[in-house]
């Protein structure tokens, strides 16, 4: 599968890796054991497949501020590029690479990644052909690449300064491909993480800045200890790079939940957790609730699929019976879209004993939205109060809260 920066006055193409299971690691000067690059089975959980690239242990830490900059990078066939530089990950992005560190040569073949070890002299080679690769070093912000004789180098991101970094730092480079429909799952790391999206589109979701759409090119950074989590709604699976400066004593990624009140996640309205739908305004196509537009698809847990009324609009509604009656401390919601139509930009819920709660501002239609509440209820109904229109409906709806006896 390829992908592609689009930047002012070049195009990077080239192939993302075609494997992209466990956590395998190059083999690089530097390289530490990254035994720790697991959790439930993936790096990052969920059923998203991620690959280690290369990692690095920073014996001697920077003593002033770094950032992670990216620079894509061309030379041509038997050129060569020889410099120095700050520790940096190469990733092969078209064409064979050669590299030559002291008296060490690697073949990166389109898809790798490779570690250069902090001021290590070392030559770009074009080998057999022209080659375009991305040098990503951990440097000083603003600092200039040290371009030689490179055909052309065009400065691709810069992340936000990094601040203070873990005891033992070790810097990972990973590849991760979040197939259609899937996620990771929502976790930490005990160190910042910096990425890339490299191709497709994905829901990306931080406790910080909430959730956002990135596309390839688009780059986020969080902080040590920031809850995260990658989902693809999409039609196409998504792939992105990461770099990471983690504690090499820490777990690399540990299970979280995004700050909630006291609210576990465990989403009481889903299919699986014995809640069932006992109505919906309307249904797209004039089918059940098991149908392609049906209403369950607001609580089968799958972002690929949705709930579409006919036509509804500003009336429609859906009502979730709950398994037991339950003291609700929170809700989510993910409204459906056509692009400008077809949105829920405020709702209200109702409770069986016809108490109103709302109406709650849905911002978006990018993921699934979290508001506080304080009720108690079997039934709750979800109705839209203010929307674009059309065929108004929800991706998911979620309920959490405890069983009472009240």
């Amino acid at each position: 599968m390829g992908f592609r920066f689009l930047l002012p006055g070049i195009l990077l193409t080239g192939l993302a890796l075609a494997a992209c299971g466990g956590s395998d690691v190059a083999a690089t000067p530097g390289d530490s054991d990254l035994g720790g690059l697991s959790m439930g089975g993936e790096a990052l959980g969920g059923n998203a497949r991620t690959t280690g690239l290369a990692s690095y242990v920073l014996e001697e830490p920077p003593t002033a501020e770094v950032a992670w900059i990216g620079t894509g990078v061309q030379i041509g066939r038997d050129a060569t590029l020889d410099h120095r530089h700050e520790p940096a990950f190469v990733y092969a992005v078209e064409g064979s690479h050669r590299l030559e560190i002291g008296s060490d040569r690697h073949g990166i073949d389109e898809g790798e990644g490779l570690v250069i070890p902090a001021g290590a002299t070392h030559r770009h080679e074009g080998g057999d052909g022209a080659t375009l690769f991305l040098e990503t070093r951990l440097a000083p912000p603003g600092s200039a690449y040290p371009a030689g004789d490179a055909d052309e180098a065009l400065s691709l991101f810069e992340s936000e300064p990094l601040g203070e970094l873990p005891q033992n730092p070790l810097v990972v480079f990973v590849h991760v491909l979040v197939p259609s429909g899937g996620e990771t799952s929502v976790h930490t790391h005990p160190g910042p993480e910096f990425i890339t999206q490299i191709e497709g589109r994905i829901n990306y979701e931080n406790a910080i800045i909430g959730a956002i759409e990135m596309e390839p090119g688009g780059f986020e950074g969080i902080p040590a200890g920031t809850a995260v989590q990658k989902r693809n709604p999409f039609a196409e699976d998504a792939e992105f790079l990461s770099w990471f400066v983690v504690d090499a004593n820490q777990p690399f990624a540990s299970p979280a939940r995004f700050p909630l009140s006291e609210t576990a996640r465990e989403n009481l309205a889903a299919l699986t957790a014995g809640a069932r739908v006992s109505g919906a305004s309307s249904i797209f196509g004039g089918g059940d609730n098991d149908s392609a537009w049906g209403a369950n698809n607001a609580i089968d847990g799958d972002p690929a699929t949705e709930w579409s009324s006919q036509g509804d609009g500003g009336e429609s509604w859906i009502e979730i019976e709950l398994p037991a009656r339950t003291r609700v401390t929170g809700i989510g919601f993910w409204t459906r879209t056509m692009g400008t139509s077809a949105e829920i930009h405020t709702f209200q819920v109702i409770t069986d004993e016809g108490e109103i709660h709302g109406p709650f501002q849905v911002n978006d239609a990018l993921s699934l939205h979290y508001f506080d509440t304080d009720l108690t209820a079997t039934r709750l109904r979800f109705e839209a109060v203010e929307t674009s229109g059309g065929n108004t409906g929800v991706v998911e709806v979620a309920i959490y809260g405890t069983a009472t006896s009240e």
